[in-house]
């Protein structure tokens, strides 16, 4: 049990090597036990992010926490990489949001059939953020996408798409966009 769970929760991109732009909020980073059986470690660990002065904070469901924040970004990512456009484009246009949100519950299933209590509101969570960001932010994964790198959509997209074959559950909206992205991502990866 070395291992802790846990998250960050920035938008960044690399400006150049060695030189990373963080933008739209202050990152934060989110950590806990997976069994939450030893606070004590929790807590010096907590105490040498304050004294970095990095802002952190201590959960006590870490795997509600990384669901919840594999379904903000898996339901923009993969619709915006198809798109290849900024998110102040893509919220005009309503279908392309009935899409993020049929992405999301896709995920909800999934989660749910895990016994991970994600909600719709964790979806519309994801969505109210694509409506009040800047408008020229883009998604990491659909920036490796646009510039030809290897990019997520197996551990995104495709981890919903094999997840619902194995327990049974229909996710077409993500099959779909895992089917699109597949050809240019297995490009990347033998480059």
């Amino acid at each position: 049990h070395n291992v802790l769970g846990g998250l960050c929760r920035i938008v960044s991109k690399v400006e150049a090597p060695g030189v990373i732009d963080h933008f739209g909020f202050d990152p934060s980073i989110v950590f806990g036990e997976f069994d939450n059986t030893n606070p004590e470690r929790l807590k010096k660990i907590k105490e040498v992010f304050d004294t970095a002065g990095i802002n952190n904070h201590i959960s006590d469901n870490i795997q509600l926490e990384i669901w919840k924040k594999f379904t903000f970004i898996t339901t923009v990512s993969g619709i915006a990489a198809l798109t290849r456009t900024v998110f102040g484009e893509l919220r005009k246009h309503k279908g392309i949001l009935e899409l993020m949100q049929e992405v999301g519950h896709e995920i909800t299933l999934i989660a749910n059939a895990k016994h991970i209590a994600i909600t719709q509101q964790d979806v519309d969570t994801a969505l109210d953020w694509v409506q009040n960001c800047e408008y020229n932010t883009t998604a990491s994964m659909q920036r490796d996408i646009m510039e030809g790198r290897p990019s997520e959509l197996q551990d995104f997209n495709g981890y919903i798409v094999n997840e619902g074959l194995r327990l049974g559950i229909e996710t077409p909206v993500n099959k779909f966009v895992y089917d699109c992205l597949l050809p240019q991502e297995m490009k990347a990866r033998t480059a």
